[in-house]
Order: structure tokens, then sequence, then C-alpha cells
């Protein structure tokens, strides 16, 4: 399968001197072509930065970025042609009415969907005759979504799509993304605050913190390899908290790991990336033989993996 985005060791930063500051810092990711991807981060990740790339609206400091095998800055009509982007907070002019804004749009947009145009805006259930200073801020924010979607783009790279959307409206939306992404191996980047969204239409997901990638993957995979293990051990066990760490990290991949204890037990729990049965027991088999030690194990949501993983 051939990529659609590909970003190597990508870094931006902002300021001067020492008030410069990491935005992006060499973030390395892949957008399979045909996938719904979402791209996951608290304020300040890096997501817009990164997606901002993407567009050629910044350059990156160091490394390469590619859409569709090309390198955007170079800022060639035909590519821009094949990649539509939707920005959080995207406008058009107040006076033009969605059939105004449409047929500007058209001009620029060789595979422009007119029919998707009039479907899109009776399922948003809006009155094509009005100005774009007469909707509602959702209503404006669907203005924007069909203008998008119309271009029929090869890629469609969306910041914060849903919102400002109502919940029908938002899964109405949902529901146009993955016919898009159906249609001709068309690829979506997604970025979203809204979990459920993510988890709902995405296929691949990649975790930001601080402009760096934590964990980056198939959204199925990664609830199958992501577990929680909490270890709770009797404070007369001798077998010491460093010595459990140090033997889980041997095997597992961390993500996150804390202790606390109460007045009979120490608890020891780690975000485990690659869990298997096969590495449980190895690493049971590295606790001493007399080692009490009960085990809890869960599986994570991708609210719970999200929040885990960028704490």
């Amino acid at each position: 399968m051939t990529n659609a985005i590909e970003l190597t060791n990508v870094t931006r930063a902002f300021g001067i001197g020492d008030s410069r500051t990491l935005a992006v810092d060499r973030l390395t990711f892949v957008v399979p072509q045909g996938s719904v991807f979402g791209l996951l981060g608290a304020n300040g990740a890096g997501k817009t930065t990164a997606i901002r790339m993407m567009v050629s609206h910044l350059l990156p400091d160091s490394g390469n970025v590619q859409i569709l095998g090309e390198n955007p800055a170079l800022q060639r009509e035909e590519l821009r042609r094949r990649v539509a982007y939707i920005s959080e907070n995207m406008q058009i002019p107040n006076w033009m009415t969605l059939a105004d804004a449409a047929a500007f749009c058209e001009k620029m947009y060789p595979n422009w969907n007119h029919k998707l145009v009039d479907h899109l805006e009776k399922r948003f259930r809006l009155e094509g005759k009005k100005q774009y200073n007469e909707y509602s801020k959702g209503q404006r924010r669907a203005v924007c979504l069909i203008l998008g979607l119309a271009q029929n783009a090869d890629v469609l790279i969306l910041d914060e799509p849903a919102s400002g959307l109502d919940t029908l409206a938002r899964h109405d939306f949902l529901e146009e993304i993955l016919n898009v992404a159906c249609e001709e191996n068309r690829t979506v980047l997604f970025s979203s605050h809204i979990l459920g969204d993510i988890e709902r239409i995405v296929d691949r997901v990649a975790i930001l913190t601080h402009g760096r990638m934590v964990i980056e993957g198939e959204l199925d995979s990664l609830k199958e390899n992501v577990r929680r293990i909490r270890r709770r051990r009797p404070k007369n066990n001798g077998n010491s908290a460093s010595e459990q760490s140090e033997s889980m990290e041997r095997i597992f991949q961390i993500l996150q790991s804390r202790q606390s204890e109460n007045e009979t037990e120490f608890v020891t729990e780690w975000i485990v990336a690659d869990f298997s049965e096969e590495k449980l027991a190895a690493w049971r088999l590295s606790l001493p033989a007399n080692d009490q030690t009960a085990l809890e194990i869960e599986g994570l949501n991708l609210e719970e993996l999200f929040v885990e993983t960028v704490k």
C-alpha cells in the first residue's frame, strides 16, 4: 500500500533565541492511501502545526513532508487541487450564500461534485439562499464542510472539523466522511478533541504530546496490544518496587508507570504497548519463587489510551 502522507523527522519551532519553543519535534509517521487517520493530542501538542506543514501554510525547520509523493511547499497547482483542507477557523465572506461559494470553488477544483453539494445542503438542513452571516455557528461550520467535501480531493485534511456542530449534524458529517473514504481509495486525516468521533471512523491513530509521537498504529491493534497491568504486593513481600520495574522494562514497552500504597500493600501500575500472554508469562518467571503478587490486567478504549499516554 502506498502512502498518501509522509512526515519524516519533521521539526518546527517558534520564537527567537532562548524563547524559542518546539511545536513539533522530530515527528515521523505515515498515512496509508485509502485510510482514515486520527491525529490526537492535548492543546499545544503540535497537531495544528503538523497539519499546517502538510498544506504548506508553514515550512518545517528540518525534516521532510510528502503529500501524494510530492513536497507541498513547492506549491504545484496540480497537487493543491488534489488536497482539500478544512481548518478549525475556516470562514467564507459574510455576504456569500452556499451557492455563491460553491460557484467560486468550482472554478478551482476540476472534480467538483455538484450533486454532493445539493445532497449535503439538504442533509445539514441548510437554507441555501441565506448569506453566511445569517447562519448559526454550527450551520456556518456545515457550509465549510460542504465546500471541503465537494472538492472530491484525493486527500482530505480536517482540523477539528466537527467544532460547533450539534450531535445530529456530527453524526451526519461522520457518515459522509466514511462515504468519502470508501470512494476511489481517498484518504482522510482527521484531528479532533471529540474522541468518540475519532473512534467511530478511523482505522489508524497517532497520539502526540509536546510535539512528539507517543504511539501510532492501527486502532484495533492498539486496543488489542495496549494494556494496563496493575500489581498488588503485600508490604511484607521482600521484592522491591525497583526490582519490579526493572524486570517489567526488560520485557515490555512501557508507556506509563506509577506507584502507590495503602496500609497493607504496594500497588504498581504500568501501561504497556506490546502486551502478550507470552511476555506476561516471562515476566512472572522473573519474580522470586515466594512472591505474593496479585495481578489485574485491563484493556483500554481510545479515551483511556489517550489519557494514559499524554499524562
